[in-house]
């Protein structure tokens, strides 16, 4: 009897989510090999078989894999940079006198090609700066005065001329040899040796003591014709009063005169005017008073108003108040 036996085929599973990772990290490691990144600060050099075929800017980008196609990354932000040999020595001016001057230059990688045929490294690339700001500031600061970097009148100090100068000459020159563009040149520091600081210190003094003793006299000049011109208005309205008081004295007695010869005439008249007016100033302070009509001046109403009336005709008397 023969008996056959059946063999069932054992089914092997399949692990897709161990494929899909697979093939995520293949396609990231293509990516990494393929591709490049540029930061905004950055600009890229591509370089294919030695040679130089392109620059990237800020972006993802494509790339052969190495040796056949290199990337090289260069930052190219502003540095301010002060030299390293010479930043701070003494140097002198036109007119002979020795100043301590420190300058310092801002600049970026501008041309990446020239940088990379001219430069080994960015430390290179500096130390030929450093020796070419170090020869123009000597060349430059020959050519001016002290009293043109130092004074205590802006207006005299030329320091805006010098860094100009400066920046003409070096600028040019490393942006040609290596590729960095120099946007500005400038004075950090100005000063003089210890030894000439108190000679200086001295000179200024005597300088600013001149300057007073001018302001001072011309203070004076001032002041004196300020007094004469008030003396001279002081004289001018006391003369004008004095004018103006003996026309109202002449006035006045010019009316007391004609009074005076009216009341002359009549004495009778006189005295009852008086009478009246005291009695006026008496009745109007609204004071009770007991007086016999035999007082001054209240002897008016006792008094023989016909023999006045036949002297200088009828008066007329204001009521009291």
């Amino acid at each position: 009897m023969t008996t056959n036996r059946s063999e069932k085929a054992v089914k092997v599973p399949v692990y897709w989510s161990t494929i899909l990772l697979g093939l995520i990290v293949a396609a990231i490691f293509l990516i990494a090999i393929f591709s490049y990144q540029v930061q905004e600060t950055e600009r890229a050099l591509v370089i294919t078989m030695g040679k130089i075929t392109g620059e990237r800017g800020p972006g993802l980008h494509l790339r052969l894999p190495l040796p056949i196609q290199e990337v090289v990354k260069y930052d190219i932000r502003q540095r301010c940079f002060d030299g390293n040999t010479g930043a701070l020595e003494e140097t002198m001016t036109q007119d002979e006198k020795n100043v301590i001057v420190g300058i310092y230059a801002i600049y970026s990688i501008k041309d990446l090609a020239r940088f990379k045929n001219a430069a080994k490294s960015l430390e290179a690339a500096e130390e030929y700066l450093s020796n070419r700001m170090r020869t123009v500031k000597g060349a430059v600061i020959g050519k001016y005065r002290f009293d043109q970097m130092i004074n205590i009148d802006p207006k005299k100090m030329m320091l805006h001329e010098i860094e100009t100068d400066m920046f003409k000459q070096i600028a040019p020159d490393v942006m040609a040899r290596y590729g960095l563009e120099v946007v500005k040149v400038g004075v950090r520091t100005i000063s003089v040796p210890a030894k000439i600081s108190a000679a200086i210190t001295e000179r200024m003094k005597k300088e600013r003591e001149t300057a007073a003793s001018i302001d001072k006299q011309k203070g004076k000049v001032e002041a004196e014709e300020i007094k004469t011109l008030a003396n001279e208005k002081k004289r001018e309205a006391i003369t004008n009063a004095e004018a103006t008081a003996k026309k109202l004295m002449a006035e006045g007695d010019a009316e007391a005169a004609m009074h005076f010869a009216v009341f002359n005439k009549n004495p009778e008249l006189a005295a009852f005017l008086r009478k009246l007016e005291s009695l006026k100033r008496i009745v109007g302070t609204k004071t009770t008073l007991v007086l016999g009509t035999d007082s001054v001046p209240f002897d008016i109403f006792t008094m023989k108003v016909g023999t006045l009336e036949q002297q200088q005709g009828p008066v007329k008397t204001a009521p009291a108040k």
